[in-house]
């Protein structure tokens, strides 16, 4: 059985390898565009089918960039994934050999059984191959992403109501605040470090629970205890597999046939999406002897339940907003190094100075939230790769810089 503790941190090592390919990646999208509008205004007023056919064969060229930084990526992903779901499987059975030993038991070290290293083996593919999904999108969204804006930035020019360095400085912006997406089946997008958090994460839970059901299987056990945590969903508030307050921490019947616990698959959903070991969920499971039970279920309130819940969504979404400023203000700043005009340099410089100081607002502004509700700031899940103290300190100079022009217009 892991920790929720555990599967919280489980996928910080896939994360920040794709925290380094979207900030590498985003630098090519800059480059690409850098490259191509600062040939000059009058190199925009050609014919707008060469611009369109010129545009589309960089697209070209910087897909296939991008699909080798995936390339290089994905070989260390499918390591870290590998690593992960391993270590994951050890640990789950420290509690559960324990439980077996005091029975009498003698449980075959993991890494010593085929059967269960074949099940690791199932989950970390399993894994390895929605990771490796996933990022084809992401090539061709950053694609889509190149043509769209520069196509919008090459008719803005032609209608000559804004500046050529305006327009250059609004186009790197937006690509800035777009950044890598994935985007499903359903429409729906992702950022690729949320998509990389989701499945790693669930792929690691579901590899530990599946090596626990497999040893009770080997073992010939029946009884199962489900962890438990504050702040568990609690989906529509009723009683199915949705609400994981409802059934963690307690006792079940792996089987079915001792009548004295629930039947485990039954109650909470176990290998469905919504149940324990879906999406993104923090429980896992281990063997119990129906006796020791360390998570106190019972003494969770709905109410606390909700309460914590709720802060700790409201948590995740200023922890995302700060890590996309963050990616934000990287982008633009590699944009200053690299631009050759300074209009262009001039107007990037004013919006990193603002992004900077929005920044400013939403770490402060998270920091009050966690001391007002008695949560712990997580300063690990505001990292970004590359983000260091230099760079930290430039954007604290930045919203100085900002908060001073901003003053002075006032006092005007």
């Amino acid at each position: 059985m892991l920790t929720p503790e555990y599967l919280q941190h489980a996928a910080e090592g896939a994360e920040a390898i794709t925290e380094d390919l979207h900030n590498r990646i985003m630098r090519k999208i800059v480059k690409a565009i850098l490259t191509r509008m600062e040939r000059g205004e009058n190199y925009m007023l050609t014919a707008a089918d060469k611009w369109r056919i010129e545009a589309l064969q960089e697209a070209g060229y910087l897909l296939e960039d991008i699909q080798k930084e995936i390339a290089k990526a994905t070989n260390q992903q499918l390591s870290e994934i590998k690593s992960a779901c391993v270590d994951a499987g050890i640990q789950t059975l420290k509690w559960d050999d324990a439980v077996y030993k005091a029975a009498g038991l003698v449980p075959t070290p993991l890494l010593l059984s085929p059967t269960l290293m074949r099940v690791l083996e199932r989950d970390y593919k399993a894994t390895a191959g929605t990771w490796r999904n996933f990022t084809r999108t992401t090539a061709e969204e950053a694609q889509r992403l190149f043509i769209n804006e520069l196509d919008s930035a090459y008719h803005r020019v032609l209608s000559g109501g804004e500046s050529y360095g305006a327009v250059v400085a609004d186009l790197i912006e937006k690509v800035s605040e777009e950044g890598l997406t994935v985007k499903y089946p359903t429409g729906y997008r992702q950022s690729l470090e949320s998509a990389t958090m989701t499945i790693v994460r669930t792929g690691i839970a579901q590899a530990a629970c599946d090596v626990s059901e497999a040893r009770m299987e080997e073992m010939d056990w029946d009884i199962i205890l489900v962890s438990a945590h504050v702040g568990a969903r609690t989906g529509d508030g009723g009683q199915n597999p949705g609400n994981h307050l409802w059934w963690q921490g307690r006792f079940y019947s792996r089987t079915g046939k001792n009548k004295k616990y629930p039947n485990f698959y039954e109650v909470t959903g176990y290998g469905t999406g919504e149940g324990l070991g879906g999406w993104n969920c923090r429980h896992s499971f281990g063997s119990g002897d129906g006796k020791n039970n360390p998570f106190d279920a019972k003494n969770i309130s709905y109410a606390d339940n909700r309460k914590v819940e709720e802060a700790q969504k409201r948590q995740r979404l200023l922890e995302r907003r700060i890590r996309n400023s963050k990616r934000q203000i990287q982008t633009l700043q590699f944009a200053i190094e690299n631009a050759s005009d300074d209009e262009t340099k001039s107007k990037l410089q004013c919006r990193t100075e603002q992004k900077a100081n929005l920044l400013s607002k939403q770490n402060k502004a998270y920091r009050k939230f966690c001391e007002d509700n008695n949560l712990r700031p997580y300063d690990e899940r505001l990292k970004i790769a590359h983000w260091d103290r230099k760079q930290a300190a430039r954007a604290a100079a930045d919203a100085r810089r900002y908060q001073k022009r901003k003053k002075e217009k006032a006092d005007d």
